[in-house]
């Protein structure tokens, strides 16, 4: 499950607990857990660090450990065909309005 392509109303799953930092990198970080369970099914990059951004990745910040979750295809506004990140419409310019609309955690990225 990937929460950029899930409907936020109907979330499942949530940010939980305190921030922290691994041994590994100064990233920090906080658990995803589903809000039925209470199963911590993940992680999200809060703030990555300067050696990570520097590193070679694909700019996911959202961490599904593979043990907890599983995929699902999804049908695009058609109905009629898989959605596919490569498939996805270009999106339009943002308006100085939609601007106003970021939450601090976006802004600080």
């Amino acid at each position: 499950m990937s929460t950029s392509t899930c409907s936020f109303k109907d979330r499942t799953v949530d940010l939980i607990g305190r921030c922290y930092f691994t041994e590994i990198c100064k990233c920090k970080l906080k658990d995803i857990a589903c809000l039925k369970c209470g199963n911590i099914v993940g992680y999200h990059v809060i703030v990555p660090c300067c050696s990570c951004l520097l590193s070679c990745n694909n700019g996911h910040f959202w961490m599904f450990h593979s043990q907890a979750v599983y995929g699902i295809n999804r049908l695009d506004s058609t109905g009629a065909n898989f959605l596919l990140w490569g498939n996805l419409p270009e999106i339009e310019e943002s308006t100085d309005e939609d601007i106003l609309d970021v939450s601090a955690e976006e802004c600080i990225r």
